[in-house]
């Protein structure tokens, strides 16, 4: 059963009446929480036969130039091509959910890592202490951050990711998760 914070939440999702951050946010949510996303959907499927039970009795549609207009924003929107690695937290920074994009990133599984912190399982021998400590420090004080780390893979094969963090904190500023968005650098050598 979702509290009803969340309920709100989808609420102002599904109305467009979120601010860019906080639909980015809220975003990240939806990714990892099956039960939110199927009311988003429900919510914006209503929004929907609501809007469309209020077009013109004479079925005016939108002109051909507002559609070529449309489909050249979207075309020209940047795609991304390989899917962020998830991570979702508690507030006690044990892991609660990972993306198969993750997964695949570093080897480890869901199972794997459940109930765990991740950085002793990912650091190593190479990894830069003062940039671990400050993660380690915005999770403790559930604050967003950005770094670039090394890691490495279950294999133990180092590669470098750079990882944002962001607290997801209900209306009292208590953290409900952290979530981590994590992207593998390739073009950069790992040591």
């Amino acid at each position: 059963m979702l509290n009803e914070l969340l309920q709100e939440r989808a609420a102002l999702y599904a109305a467009g009446t979120m601010t860019a951050p906080e639909r980015e946010q809220f975003e990240l949510v939806l990714e990892f929480h099956e039960e939110l996303r199927a009311l988003v959907g429900g919510l914006a499927e209503a929004a929907a036969a609501i809007t469309l039970g209020t077009l013109p009795a004479d079925g005016a549609a939108p002109s051909s130039e507002l559609k070529a207009r449309i489909l050249a924003a979207v075309a020209d929107r940047p795609q991304q091509t390989v899917p962020a690695g998830l991570v979702v937290t508690g507030p006690d920074g044990f892991v609660q959910w990972v993306s198969p994009a993750f997964t695949a990133m570093c080897g480890y599984s869901l199972d794997e890592l459940s109930g765990k912190k991740l950085g002793p399982i990912l650091q190593g021998e190479k990894t830069d202490h003062a940039t671990a400590v400050r993660m380690r420090e915005a999770v403790q004080a559930h604050r967003s951050c950005r770094e670039t780390i090394l890691n490495y893979h279950k294999d133990g094969t180092p590669y470098w990711v750079e990882i944002s963090i962001t607290p997801i904190l209900d209306d009292a500023d208590q953290p409900l998760w952290l979530i981590a968005r994590e992207h593998e650098l390739p073009d950069r050598a790992a040591a």
